[in-house]
């Protein structure tokens, strides 16, 4: 057996297994976004997330101010997921020698514009010699224990909704990679070069108790779907027709894909939350979704765990997705 048989999830769920972190002040271990330790009356946050090249990006594509805007970012995503407050990160990075100073300097210039717009400060880290660039970023945050929010806490009932446009980013990595110009594409290109994590709509779902359990889509709307129903023990229901979608999404999308629903379904890095709530909040979420200026969107709902996670097409099809998205070592 290697790592192709069992993916990236089946080896987390071998270390989780092998390792059962436990001990009186850890609220959340492996399994979730962020790490919980509970330190006097708050909470510690802890989140990290690695960007290989040639995995992750491409340095044909990517420039240096962007990939240190999003190397932070996309932790930041992590702690928007809590409903959390992002404070201090160290950053870890591995440097091919030749690689130009001035690279570096936008680079971490990127990285501290990022840090400037959520306020949040670098603390330290290490550096090291390696073949290609390696961006490892840990994040802290805090929060209070009764507002935190877990993948762990939906309920049957509950409806799923999730925040902005879904698939844009994927849609335009499948433009950079192919090297594809196209007029009017710019928003999708830049919405995977330089994405932008909801930290201000994680706190205030977290602060008013509107979702019973959360997370932020980052390798893909059915990935993420299935990790917050594994973990909260139920199934759930999702509505193709009511999956947000930008117009150029919609314009774009079948040049590079048969299935239009391909990239929101199943592309990631999207960056956005989804999160389960009760019916009694179908008036509240818009109402906060309107104050804030950001679309969320009621896709689907929860069902028992025997239901799995199955889709209703736009032409009323009930199906079971035969492959979620992007998986690590498969």
């Amino acid at each position: 057996m290697d790592l192709r048989e069992i993916g990236e999830f089946g080896l987390i769920r071998r270390i989780r297994k092998g390792i059962n972190s436990s001990g009186p002040a850890l609220i959340q271990g492996i399994g979730d976004d962020v790490a919980v330790i509970e330190v006097g009356t708050k909470v510690l946050l802890v989140t990290t997330d690695i960007l290989i090249e040639g995995i992750h990006f491409d340095l044909s594509w990517m420039d240096p101010y962007p990939l240190g805007r999003k190397s932070l970012a996309v932790n930041l995503s992590d702690i928007a997921s809590m409903g959390g407050i992002p404070k201090y990160f160290l950053i870890s990075i591995g440097l091919p020698k030749n690689l130009p100073v001035s690279f570096i300097s936008s680079f971490y210039r990127g990285l501290k514009q990022e840090a400037n717009r959520f306020r949040v400060e670098l603390i330290g880290g290490d550096t090291s010699l390696s073949q290609k660039l390696i961006i490892n970023i840990c994040l802290l945050g805090e929060g209070g224990k009764r507002n935190l929010l877990f993948r762990k806490g939906a309920k049957v009932g509950d409806d799923l909704y999730v925040s902005g446009r879904l698939g844009d980013s994927a849609l335009g990595l499948k433009i950079l990679q192919e090297k594809t110009k196209i007029k009017g594409s710019e928003g999708l290109v830049k919405k995977h070069l330089s994405p932008s994590p909801r930290v201000e709509l994680g706190q205030a779902i977290a602060k008013y108790h509107l979702a019973t359990a959360m997370i932020d889509v980052s390798d893909g709307l059915l990935i993420d779907t299935s990790h917050l129903l594994e973990e909260s023990g139920v199934g759930a229901r999702i509505w193709e027709g009511r999956i947000p979608l930008s117009r150029p999404y919609r314009k774009w999308a079948r040049s590079f894909s048969k299935d239009p629903f391909r990239f929101a379904l199943s592309g990631g890095e999207d960056y956005e939350l989804l999160f389960s709530a009760p019916l009694t909040m179908r008036e509240k979420i818009p109402s906060l979704a309107r104050s804030l200026e950001v679309p969320i969107t009621r896709i689907g709902e929860i069902l028992a765990k025997k239901e799995g996670l199955h889709l209703i097409s736009k032409d009323g099809e009930d199906y079971s997705p035969s492959r979620l998205g992007f998986e690590h070592f498969r």
